[in-house]
């Protein structure tokens, strides 16, 4: 085989395979440039004056005294959430608890959501239509009947003024017995 004729196949090889690896990225679907649409940030007007240091008073029927818990909720950075940060000290029936509420509006579904976690493997998720009134109604979105609980209420909040909110919620045991839960919030 001549040396000319060799090197005019291989370039002529090269062309095809360029031209085919052309077509072949013609066919391909190119990288999209849309950017993804950002869903509107919540209008948080009607929580707003939920932001600042809260000092709570916990009370359930089944305990003997009621437990205090400091919460200090922020706006993020982001603009997407409401946060709640609390801290409950030890007492003689429960450890002390560091928690973290996360709260936003899902325009989706048209519903407040919060998520819950804390530092003793807590998490709970619940949601809300929103303030109807000086109430806004919270409903557990994970509950799953287990060997202690059976069921649970919604819980109910109450702005009772710009620094005062009251809760209430219950839940039945497995013997029958309801168990309510009470919590008393003051701002300062």
């Amino acid at each position: 085989m001549r040396p000319g004729f060799l090197r005019t196949c291989v370039a002529l090889v090269s062309v095809v395979l360029a031209c085919s690896g052309l077509a072949f990225a013609d066919a391909t679907p190119g990288m999209e440039s849309t950017p993804i649409p950002q869903s509107p940030k919540p209008d948080f007007s009607t929580m707003k004056f939920m932001l600042g240091t809260w000092q709570c008073s916990s009370r359930s029927s089944r305990r003997p005294t009621p437990f205090k818990t400091t919460t200090v909720t922020t706006l993020d950075s982001t603009g997407y959430w409401m946060v709640v940060n609390s801290t409950s000290p030890k007492v003689s029936w429960a450890p002390a608890i560091v928690s973290v509420d996360r709260i936003t509006y899902d325009g989706t579904f048209k519903r407040w959501a919060d998520v819950y976690t804390d530092d003793n493997g807590g998490y709970d998720v619940s949601y809300s239509p929103g303030w109807k009134g000086g109430t806004i109604t919270w409903t557990d979105a994970l509950f799953t009947p287990g060997p202690d609980i059976v069921s649970t209420s919604p819980t109910v909040t109450t702005k009772v003024s710009d620094s005062k909110t009251t809760s209430h919620s219950t839940f039945k045991e497995k013997s029958g017995r309801t168990v309510s839960f009470d919590v008393a919030c003051t701002k300062g």
